[in-house]
């Protein structure tokens, strides 16, 4: 069985950021960052890199795991921005419109088609229709393109892409 070296260091120097480690001699020493009120803990510089390569393998890992989970989804990142005609290059959708978008002080920038189908979805789960509509529709199935019209029962509907909203109505509304 393989035994675990320890990387102890002697003779610390923090100015010239140098020490004698039991396993690799004099080396370098890194000093990472740490609380406001903690002292930092140097480590060999020989360590501090096999950490950060055991780190970086094991969110690969976990980034895999992730990925391959049914409720993963592509994040919309953006390249090639342009932020005078608010245009860019967006990981799922291709050439997009960008949405400036401000809070708490921070500015970015977001893909406008994945904004645009989600709040379609809100409002279609959120909106009342108005109760003044004698044709308002229910039990809306948008495949077969078929609803229930409170006036004039199950009929077949018109459906109006735009490019914030969806507009569903019946086909008798407008007669």
């Amino acid at each position: 069985m393989k035994r675990k070296q320890m990387h102890i260091l002697y003779e610390v120097d923090l100015d010239r950021q140098t020490a004698f480690c039991v396993v690799c001699g004099y080396t370098e020493i890194f000093i990472p960052n740490t609380r406001p009120g903690n002292t930092p803990k140097p480590i060999c510089i020989a360590k501090a890199r096999k950490l950060k390569a055991w780190r970086q393998e094991r969110k690969y890992i976990l980034d895999e795991e992730k990925r391959s989970l049914p409720t993963w989804q592509p994040r919309h990142t953006l390249t090639e921005f342009d932020p005078v005609a608010l245009r860019a290059i967006c990981a799922v959708c291709g050439p997009t419109d960008v949405q400036k978008t401000t809070t708490k002080g921070k500015t970015r920038y977001d893909c406008a088609t994945k904004l645009r189908e989600y709040n379609r979805k809100y409002q279609r789960t959120h909106r009342v229709g108005r109760p003044s509509n004698p044709h308002a529709l229910s039990e809306i199935d948008e495949e077969n393109e078929t609803a229930v019209c409170a006036t004039c029962g199950p009929v077949k509907i018109e459906i109006e892409y735009g490019l914030k909203k969806i507009t569903r109505r019946c086909i008798n509304a407008g007669k």
